[in-house]
């Protein structure tokens, strides 16, 4: 029996993803949203917190620190985040959106919430629950090995 590699399901969510990010990618650039998608998803977040550490964003983006600073210098030259040293540890810099980069990743959240809208098409709303406990099981998955491993 030959082993088909087009088989595994970490494939299958990979290809997935590729045509999920093309088709936002091109909705961003269709919309004029004012940044490209892979910044809007990157800066997710520093939605959910009011200030992030660049060694923290490092660790939510699974990006080295060298990317991850390269990116921050391209959001502070094009006015969406502001990067200030922490005053608890001069050894920390500290990013936080602008005004005007909250403006404009507001402007993407309409663009991002109509291509869920295609990416459910054809799901119904068991589909959908089904679909979310499966997800919810294989990151509980992988962060139980990545746990694993850490201690072993």
């Amino acid at each position: 029996m030959m082993f088909e590699i087009s088989s595994l399901l970490g494939i299958h969510f990979s290809q997935t993803l590729l045509l999920m990010r093309k088709y936002l990618s091109d909705m961003f650039e269709t919309k004029k949203v004012g940044m490209k998608f892979e910044d809007w998803i990157q800066l997710l977040p520093l939605q959910s917190k009011e200030n992030i550490n660049q060694k923290h964003l490092s660790e939510m983006l699974a990006k080295d620190k060298t990317t991850v600073s390269r990116l921050v210098d391209g959001w502070v030259k094009k006015g969406w985040v502001k990067r200030y040293q922490s005053p608890d540890d001069k050894r920390i810099f500290v990013i936080k959106l602008t005004l005007k980069g909250k403006s404009i990743w507001d402007k993407g959240i309409p663009v991002v919430i109509a291509a869920d809208q295609v990416f459910k098409q054809n799901l119904n709303e068991g589909n959908e629950k089904e679909l979310f406990m499966i997800l919810f099981k294989i990151q509980t998955s992988i962060q139980f090995s990545e746990t694993k491993n850490v201690l072993s």
